[in-house]
């Protein structure tokens, strides 16, 4: 059986040979199914998406099409230029002319052309790909890979010291990636496990704007993440010693978990908190009333709304919901009880209240004021920062710190 060869560069000297890279073509798990399997396998899976008219896809890209998954088991060899790679690629510079073996025999007056350098560790299918990329052949890269060849690819361009050369096809895919009729096609592209690969390829390529988009997305949709532990990491499947890793990205997921509840709960139990602080602020004084019974009645409506529809943060539901589906559901209620004249605190008729001297414009509706501190949760800008954790560096300012902080993405 012949090897096949792929033309990257017809006019290429190298030919990199991959001794198992054959397809073999199984249809896509969907749903949960898509979820379960593992992405750190070492034979990465090569499922992508590709050109709506498969008559249009070159001969060589058509196992790019969307709903399959390609297992990788025999060989392959890929023609390229070594002009491109050495460009790319410092390590294959420093193969092909500095000492070591394959760069002697490119070098050596009658080594053959293309000349031969086999690749055993790597995945030729994922090579191509990367490969594609490097020599600008656009019409033959994947409108968008499987979340696991991501991965994949993402290891192969730190294995090769080419990261550089794949972040802007990196910033494509993961804007691809968000598109809704891909995700409702695939959706592989919105679960945990997706997000997640995603999450790691944008850390691998240093996509700052988005892993903090990514990582947001995370947090909001775990449906463990408001069960808090001090022992343990946010719990997503990227194993803390993955290759791509250097730095504590559980550790700092787990952080943003844990400062995102606090978030929600105080923006939950804000609208209570400024109807105290009005009334401990204006009821000062041995002859005024410490309780008012507008706000008593105010603050018992609003408590008893969050309670029947499971929003207090005492509430089992609180605890195993996501933070996607609290602040949805929050929405939804303050937005139906925006217009509650129960939920209105004003003055009393009481004579020497608390409230008495509370002017006009600092009477609250309870839900109106949930309403508000819900709708700007992106202003919390809780999101993981790359540059942040890259630099372990503590997300709070101090004093002074404003011009020491360069940022990619502003989360201050």
């Amino acid at each position: 059986m012949a090897i096949p060869v792929h033309q990257i560069d017809s006019k290429g000297d190298i030919l990199l040979c991959f001794p198992g890279s054959v397809r073999e073509s199984v249809e896509s798990p969907q749903g949960n199914q898509a979820e379960a399997h593992d992405p750190w396998s070492p034979a990465p899976r090569a499922a992508s998406i590709s050109r709506a008219n498969p008559a249009e896809t070159p001969e060589d890209d058509r196992h790019f099409m969307h709903g399959n998954i390609h297992e990788e088991v025999g060989p392959i060899s890929l023609q390229v230029s070594s002009s491109v790679l050495c460009l790319i690629s410092p390590v294959f510079s420093a193969m092909l002319h500095g000492p070591m073996a394959e760069g002697q025999g490119f070098r050596a007056p009658n080594s053959p052309r293309p000349f031969p350098i086999t690749l055993p560790e790597d995945n030729g299918h994922l090579f191509q790909i990367l490969a594609n990329v490097v020599h600008h052949r656009s019409e033959a890269i994947p409108v968008l890979p499987s979340t696991a060849d991501l991965v994949a690819l993402a290891g192969l361009a730190d294995k090769y010291d080419c990261v550089a050369a794949l972040m802007p096809y990196g910033v494509i895919w993961l804007q691809r990636a968000e598109e809704a009729d891909i995700v409702a096609r695939n959706p592989e592209y919105s679960g945990l496990l997706g997000r997640s690969n995603q999450l790691l390829f944008a850390y691998a390529l240093d996509l700052p704007t988005q892993f903090a988009q990514i990582s947001w997305q995370i947090l909001l949709m775990h449906c463990q993440l408001l069960k808090y532990e001090t022992q343990h990491g946010l719990e997503l499947p990227i194993p803390p010693d993955h290759d791509l890793l250097r730095h504590d990205l559980n550790g700092e997921l787990a952080r943003r978990k844990a400062r995102l509840r606090r978030d929600i709960q105080a923006a939950l139990m804000d609208p209570v908190s400024q109807v105290t602080r009005q009334l401990s602020s204006h009821g000062r004084g041995s002859e005024i009333h410490p309780t008012c019974p507008n706000a008593a009645l105010a603050i018992g409506n609003y408590m008893a709304l969050l309670e029947r529809f499971n929003l207090s943060p005492w509430r089992p539901q609180f605890e195993t919901d996501s933070f996607s589906a609290i602040i949805t559901r929050a929405l939804e209620v303050a937005q139906s009880a925006r217009d509650d004249p129960y939920l209105f605190f004003q003055m009393c008729s009481r004579h020497r209240c608390a409230c008495d001297n509370i002017r006009y414009g600092q009477q609250v509706h309870l839900a109106k004021k949930l309403l508000h501190n819900l709708e700007t949760a992106w202003d919390w800008k809780l999101w993981a920062c790359l540059d942040c954790l890259k630099n372990r560096r503590e997300d709070d300012l101090k004093d002074g710190e404003e011009e020491e902080r360069k940022c990619r993405v502003k989360h201050w």
